[in-house]
């Protein structure tokens, strides 16, 4: 049953398993920025090693995480590497803004409202509280939901 809902859920979650696999290819995904502009992936890694953090304002453990990258990206963002986040939110995106300026996200956010993307589903985060990579220039998984220092190591090796 090609064009069963089951079907394509099955599909989903078995291409998100590459997700979990540092070595794998990440997978292409789209999330609107707060102007509603659909963002593709791949143009905003641009060449760059990308942390990608999906996080949401009602996630206490998602937002101390991306907090504890801010000095690695402002150490970084010059040498080639960059955030891309994604928020997951529901009616709007207030909340979200609000969580951005009291934690003093550097960086841009894009959001999946009211999952219209899928993007936490189809990369595999289902409804955990976020979920975190490490992608490298090539869109090859580095490290699946590092902590700030992993990240800085990996960092200091590859932008010297």
């Amino acid at each position: 049953y090609p064009h069963h809902p089951y079907t394509t859920k099955a599909r989903t979650l078995i291409a998100s398993l590459t997700m979990d696999r540092p070595g794998s290819r990440a997978l292409e995904f789209a999330a609107a920025d707060l102007d509603g502009t659909p963002c593709a992936f791949s143009d905003l890694r641009q060449g760059k090693i990308v942390f990608l953090d999906l996080w949401a304002s009602w996630c206490g453990p998602c937002r101390r995480h991306s907090k504890e990258m801010i000095p690695v990206y402002e150490a970084y963002k010059d040498k080639g590497f960059g955030v891309v986040a994604v928020a997951r939110e529901r009616g709007n995106t207030q909340a979200m803004q609000a969580a951005m300026a009291a934690d003093g996200y550097p960086w841009p956010s894009l959001v999946d409202l009211d999952d219209r993307y899928g993007v936490w589903e189809r990369l595999g985060a289902g409804n955990a509280g976020g979920k975190t990579w490490l992608i490298d220039r090539d869109g090859t998984i580095l490290l699946v939901n590092p902590t700030a220092e992993e990240v800085r190591k990996v960092l200091a090796d590859k932008l010297k």
